[in-house]
């Protein structure tokens, strides 16, 4: 169970729209500067940002902070950078079932606080993929990675929640209880191997999940998946 943020940019398409025809390198620039500021709060609170649709963002915290404070620190920070009004609301739960739930408008209630329990972060990529990009181009196998990237969504929308990470790089979010099976799928597709991280703290769990990638690498590509987990999670 994690702590995640929904930050609205309320009113972006009319913002969007007001900007005229010759727009869309402004809105690359401020989308890039607002989520550059998400993911350096998110980072200073041993979590981590997912910009989904960039007028939407999450950020997956721990469970263990205070999420009215979160709101108003975060609020200012984005304050001289948004182009709109931004909401922010918070939700604890296993993903990406909590995010379900933003369907339904919810929130936490004032008072309610998350269960620590750990996230695990199953970070996925291509054997040989910069080898492949030298030798193919950059285009084509991008649209390979874009294939998987939509592949693993489709298989594990129900399980993880998944994000591209660029490059060759897909990490998908569980919890404890389906990481297996989450790893099972991500490499069933050949040549893809998986470090995974488990903590109570995101932030930590992705830097496992990259030490795991890194034993593997060392190791030869031999093995397909390593799991490494926070002692006393």
């Amino acid at each position: 169970m994690v702590l995640i943020g929904i930050i609205r940019f309320e009113g972006y398409r009319e913002w969007t729209e007001s900007l005229g025809p010759d727009r869309e390198w402004y809105i690359q620039l401020v989308q890039a500067k607002t989520y550059s500021v998400i993911q350096s709060f998110a980072a200073d609170h041993d979590g981590l940002a997912l910009p989904l649709r960039y007028d939407v963002q999450v950020i997956i915290l721990p469970p263990y902070q205070d999420p009215v404070d979160l709101r108003e620190h975060l609020l200012n920070v984005l304050r001289p950078y948004s182009p709109t009004p931004v909401r922010i609301t918070f939700l604890c739960g296993p993903v990406p079932e909590a995010l379900e739930r933003v369907r339904q408008d919810e929130e936490l209630s004032e008072g309610e606080t998350c269960d620590s329990s750990p996230l695990a972060v199953a970070h996925a990529d291509v054997n040989y993929f910069t080898k492949a990009t030298y030798h193919n181009g950059p285009y084509l196998p991008y649209v390979e990675i874009l294939k998987l990237v939509s592949h693993y969504a489709e298989r594990l929308k129900t399980k993880a929640l998944i994000q591209y990470l660029g490059g060759d790089n897909i990490a998908a979010l569980t919890g404890p209880k389906d990481v297996q099976e989450v790893v099972n799928e991500l490499t069933r597709v050949e040549g893809v191997k998986v470090g995974v991280g488990i903590s109570r703290s995101p932030r930590k769990a992705f830097s496992l999940a990259a030490k795991a990638l890194t034993t593997i690498r060392e190791g030869g590509r031999i093995r397909k998946y390593l799991i490494l987990q926070e002692e006393g999670t």
